[in-house]
C-alpha cells in the first residue's frame, strides 16, 4: 500500500489490474484548502496511472466521501472526464469514484461521459459486497450480502451490475 507523502490519509494499491486509490475528498469551510485538497487528490490519481502505468490497469476504482459533482469537487470531475474523452489509453479503463451516501446506488456514465461511474455506498443492512471483474468481462458489480457470509440475499436487496 502506498501512501501520498503531503497527505497521508491518501492511499492506493494495484490488485489484479484494479487500481484502489483512496482519497480524502471533503469539503471544508475554508475554500482555499479544500481547492488545494482537490489538486492533490488529483494528482495522487495520476502520480498512480503513471507508477503502474496504463498497460497495467483495467479499472480505477477511487474512494472518496463527498459526491463527484458537487461544486466543490468539479475540478477533480472534469480532470477525469476529460481523460476519459480525450486520452486514447484512458478510453478502455473503467473510472468508478464511489462514496458514502445515506442510501446505495449506482450512476453511469455521469455527464454522458462512458465508463464513468459513481457508486454510492449507504448505511443500509445488509452491508454491500462489491466485485470489481476486469479483463475481456470488465465491469462492476454490487449487491447486498445476507448476514450468512458468502451468500448473496435475493430478497429485499439492492443487486446492480455495470
Amino acid at each position: 500500500v502506498y501512501r501520498q507523502q503531503e497527505r497521508p490519509e491518501n492511499f492506493s494499491f494495484l490488485w489484479k489490474r484494479v487500481l484502489f486509490v483512496g482519497i480524502h475528498m471533503v469539503i471544508n469551510p475554508d475554500a482555499d484548502e479544500t481547492n488545494e485538497r482537490v489538486m492533490d487528490n488529483i494528482q495522487w490519481v495520476n502520480q498512480n496511472v503513471e507508477k503502474h502505468q496504463m498497460e497495467n490497469i483495467d479499472a480505477i476504482f477511487v474512494m472518496g466521501n463527498e459526491r463527484l459533482l458537487a461544486t466543490e469537487n468539479i475540478a477533480f470531475y472534469e480532470h477525469f472526464s476529460n481523460k476519459k474523452k480525450n486520452v486514447d489509453e484512458w478510453n478502455d479503463v473503467l473510472f468508478v469514484y464511489s462514496r458514502r451516501s445515506g442510501i446505495s446506488g449506482l450512476s453511469r456514465d455521469i455527464g454522458g461521459v462512458t465508463d464513468l461511474h459513481e457508486l454510492r455506498v449507504g448505511s443500509e443492512w445488509p452491508i454491500m459486497d462489491v466485485r470489481v471483474q476486469t479483463g475481456n468481462v470488465a465491469g462492476i458489480q454490487f449487491r447486498t450480502v445476507s448476514s450468512r457470509i458468502g451468500r448473496a440475499s435475493g430478497s429485499g436487496g439492492q443487486d446492480g451490475v455495470i
